[in-house]
């Protein structure tokens, strides 16, 4: 089950949102610990789980044996929240996942995920080091048979992928969610986002100023200075589905 801070992280970026007639679905829901506040806030709640045989959660549907890359169970735009928390790093295609999350989302409904944070400072830093991220506390073992590969960290997402997957998609970003900050962290912060963020903005914005991409990477480069991006253990954050989708 996710941490209490990550469970914490989430119900505090859906506070404002009115569960009267409205549907929430969590995939891969584990014990339901956010559909038990969101039913008590009025919302139509439902679960899946990837795993079967597990306990049942007294009063929430549960849908057992749903793998998200493979499609979800229900008709398109079917819910108005949908939140899939510390998933996101099992699965192979997150282009996938992401695609699938926003078709049974209604327009204009918001999609609240999480993840570990890889673009934190000390994960970049452990990576520069040794190459591996801190997505996970240890490297999968290398005899996992690969039916039980998705039981690891395998597929940690940089923040930029991310948001392009969800602009992509048809989503704006619209907060980001509190989540564990080691000490280290901070540190880290105060001694380097001056480098951080000049080299960001070269890359991003200065590199690419008299092109378009100049203009549509301004809020990246935003949401990639954010604090919650660069000291937190985990990512969280909500989107909103707009009204008009892209072209597929």
């Amino acid at each position: 089950m996710p941490a209490r801070e990550i469970i914490d992280g989430v119900l505090g970026l859906i506070t404002d949102l009115d569960g009267r007639g409205a549907h929430a679905l969590d995939v891969s829901c584990r014990n339901g610990e956010v559909l038990a506040v969101l039913a008590a806030r009025g919302f139509e709640v439902r679960g899946t789980r990837f795993e079967r045989g597990l306990p049942p959660i007294e009063g929430i549907p549960i849908d057992e044996g749903v793998d998200l890359t493979r499609g979800l169970p229900y008709p398109d735009s079917s819910f108005d929240l949908v939140m899939l928390t510390e998933v996101l790093e099992h699965l192979e295609n997150h282009r996938a996942a992401i695609c699938e999350l926003g078709r049974v989302l209604r327009p204009g409904g918001r999609i609240v995920l999480t993840t570990p944070n890889i673009m934190r400072l000390d994960s970049r830093l452990g990576f520069l080091l040794s190459g591996l991220h801190k997505a996970r506390r240890r490297p999968i073992p290398l005899d996992t048979p690969l039916a039980d590969a998705h039981r690891y960290h395998n597929y940690p997402i940089t923040f930029a992928l991310l948001y392009y997957l969800l602009r992509a998609s048809g989503f704006q970003i619209e907060r980001l969610g509190h989540a564990r900050v080691k000490p280290l962290s901070y540190i880290l912060y105060a001694l380097l986002y001056p480098i951080v963020m000049a080299n960001t903005r070269y890359r991003l914005m200065w590199r690419l100023r008299q092109s378009a991409a100049g203009a549509l990477n301004e809020e990246l480069v935003r949401w990639m200075l954010d604090r919650h991006v660069l000291v937190e253990d985990n990512l969280i954050l909500r989107a909103r589905k707009t009204p008009t989708q892209p072209a597929s």
